[in-house]
């Protein structure tokens, strides 16, 4: 039975008329998040009791409140049912994450993304991950490539558990975790790819990225949350900052999901080499 067939046989007859009951969740370890209507809000408790019900791999139900917030990526979620530790361990492609979902974000809608990137890079690459949150991408990469790794999170808490995870999926000797701010610490001249995996004025860090890219150049992957007119914009944004910094760019766009009301998540391949003189 679907998750929404199952609210309207345990708690329908209570609801109000024409309001849409949610059609699933996203679970992270035992941890199952849910957007709901604002007319639900007298019925929460229901629904977190019957969605435990609905699936018994939930131990603790949470409602979203409100947008994530700022470059420490906090989200908003409330807990209303369940256990009160909301420190999980979700487990993704075989890769393994200790995170609490209450306070990081952990996209599920990036996924098919993480899997791609770790499926084209090289073993013997150097990979910087210039927002690295608890691993998402970098942990993919670090424990299905071999390459060396080197994940950068201005997040305490974050950073916290992006050490626990490397530890945990056994990648100690090929990946580094730097706590502090990506503008000032990341390595130059070495990497031969770098991901930019934030959504909110990615562009201005670009010439950070391209830096740190080595002296025959290589990818950035730049990821952007932004309506589909805005992309010739970025384009140009990125071909003038590169020239800025010496290179010359070749990129594609792709959509990785949808983010909210006229707003795609895209991720810009950016293929940049030295422009020789």
């Amino acid at each position: 039975m679907r998750y929404r067939e199952f609210l309207r046989k345990k708690i329908g007859s209570r609801l109000p008329e024409c309001v849409p009951v949610p059609s699933g969740f996203r679970i992270v370890g035992h941890v199952a998040l849910l957007q709901l209507h604002e007319r639900l809000g007298e019925f929460v408790h229901l629904i977190a009791e019957a969605t435990m019900e609905f699936d018994h791999r939930i131990r603790s139900v949470a409602v979203k409140t409100n947008p994530t917030l700022g470059i420490m990526r906090k989200p908003g979620y409330r807990l209303i049912a369940g256990d009160s530790n909301t420190v999980t361990v979700h487990v993704e492609g075989g890769v393994l994450f200790r995170l609490d979902p209450l306070r990081l974000t952990f996209s599920g809608g990036n996924v098919a993304e993480r899997m791609r990137l770790s499926n084209v890079i090289e073993g013997d690459e150097m990979i910087l991950d210039m927002f690295a949150c608890v691993g998402q991408f970098s942990l993919h990469i670090a424990k299905k490539t071999g390459s060396r790794v080197v994940a950068i999170e201005i997040n305490p808490e974050a950073h916290r558990f992006l050490v626990e995870n490397i530890k945990l999926n056994g990648v100690e000797d090929r990946m580094q975790a730097l706590l502090g701010d990506c503008r000032k610490m990341q390595p130059v001249n070495e990497a031969n790819r770098v991901i930019l995996g934030y959504l909110h004025n990615t562009i201005e860090y670009l010439p950070y990225a391209l830096k740190s890219l080595s002296e025959d150049g290589g990818y950035v992957y730049l990821h952007a949350a932004l309506p589909k007119r805005d992309i010739p914009n970025v384009g140009n944004t990125i071909n003038t900052l590169a020239m800025e910094q010496g290179f010359d760019t070749e990129f594609s766009v792709r959509e990785v999901k949808h983010y909210s009301p006229g707003i795609e998540h895209y991720v810009f391949d950016i293929y940049a080499t030295p422009i020789r003189a």
